[in-house]
């Protein structure tokens, strides 16, 4: 009877390293792709470990997790270039299946990546399956002894429960008095400023001159305006900046064209009069004021 039961017991067992194995089979990582913005070769690190890759303007990270972060360290070979911290999330898909992800690291970085594209893939899934599921009891039971094999969600083992005892009331132990609560830091980016917000965070003065000189390199009036939009993208300004900026572009065609589309990344946004001081013709403030209403 015993010799029955091992005998039994050695194929639950295989059955159970199939399934498994099956499962894992199944299992989808998605990849991510990252683009440098400004064309310069870099190396990235993921969690603190080196891919093996060599610098390029793009690099692939393969086997992600999907819903998972990594913290990533963008180490650009040009010291024109600061290296880069940032986390990158993988949550498009709602943390199911998998996919390609393609990032773009911007030329002004301002806290996270920008995500591109994201395409869903079906890896390692057989044509026409779009999802699989098992749940698969497999109950024994030999004189005494019952074995219990248990799989769902998955494939992941599920032990039979065994009933816990209540615990016994004991004495009421004494709770210690809650921390009093820390005063939140108020950072103030505009002095005297109270109004409404359009960004979290506008840019420091180091990182705008940065920023006034690339456009100020970019030469003609539509370059700067073409340049001027790439780094509003991926970062906020207070009015006084973009003000500056609006005073590098020679027309006002140019300038109404930015200051439309600045209008989303600006952190004091109540003061976005100061920009009409800019132009010179009394159509091109009209034509601002139109689209400001426009946007209420």
């Amino acid at each position: 009877m015993k010799g029955s039961f091992e005998r039994m017991k050695h194929h639950i067992t295989l059955l159970v390293l199939a399934c498994m194995t099956t499962v894992s089979f199944f299992g989808q990582n998605s990849t991510a792709r990252l683009t440098s913005e400004n064309m310069s070769f870099f190396t990235v690190s993921v969690n603190g470990m080196r891919l093996a890759s060599e610098a390029s303007v793009i690099q692939e990270i393969t086997g992600l997790q999907e819903g998972m972060s990594y913290n990533l360290l963008i180490d650009y070979t040009s010291p024109e270039f600061d290296d880069v911290r940032a986390t990158m999330k993988l949550n498009a898909n709602g943390g199911q299946g998998a996919g390609m992800y393609s990032f773009t690291v911007p030329s002004f970085f301002q806290g996270e990546l920008r995500l591109d594209n994201f395409m869903p893939t079906a890896q390692g899934q057989p044509s026409g399956m779009e999802s699989m599921s098992m749940d698969m009891n497999v109950n024994m039971n030999v004189g005494q002894t019952a074995l219990n094999v248990s799989f769902g969600n998955g494939g992941n083992a599920q032990p039979t429960p065994t009933p816990t005892p209540t615990p016994t009331p004991s004495a009421q132990t004494q709770q210690p008095d809650p921390a009093p609560a820390t005063q939140e830091v108020q950072i103030v980016y505009v002095e005297g400023y109270s109004g409404a917000i359009g960004c979290e965070k506008p840019v420091d003065d180091s990182r705008f001159e940065r920023m006034m000189a690339k456009i100020a390199d970019a030469g003609f009036s539509d370059d700067q305006v073409a340049m001027a939009k790439q780094i509003l993208r991926t970062n906020c300004l207070k009015i006084s900046q973009l003000v500056e900026i609006l005073e590098e572009i020679a027309f006002d065609e140019g300038q109404l064209e930015l200051a439309k589309f600045a209008y989303d990344h600006i952190y004091d946004l109540e003061n976005y009069w100061e920009v009409y001081g800019v132009f010179s013709f009394s159509s091109s403030k009209e034509e601002l004021e139109q689209f400001i209403d426009s946007q209420y």
